[in-house]
């Protein structure tokens, strides 16, 4: 996803949008259980937390059918 779509996606989320590098934008939700939510342009994940995100260890991940819409 470009910066648009994060910032759009994170305001709609109530997250925080994030570029992990070379135009990748991510959008991150913090859950009150500690967990976190990863949504990105080709999946959402749920780490069970700071260090699971961290060392990229997905608790759950669905994968995401993308059409190149702009």
């Amino acid at each position: 996803m470009n910066e648009k779509q994060a910032f759009l996606l994170a305001k709609c989320l109530g997250g925080e949008p994030w570029q992990s590098g070379g135009e990748i934008w991510v959008v991150t939700v913090h859950r009150a259980d500690g967990a976190i939510v990863v949504f990105s342009g080709d999946a959402v994940c749920e780490y069970e937390d700071e260090a699971a995100f961290d060392e990229g260890r997905a608790k759950s991940s669905i994968l995401l059918a993308v059409s190149d819409v702009r």
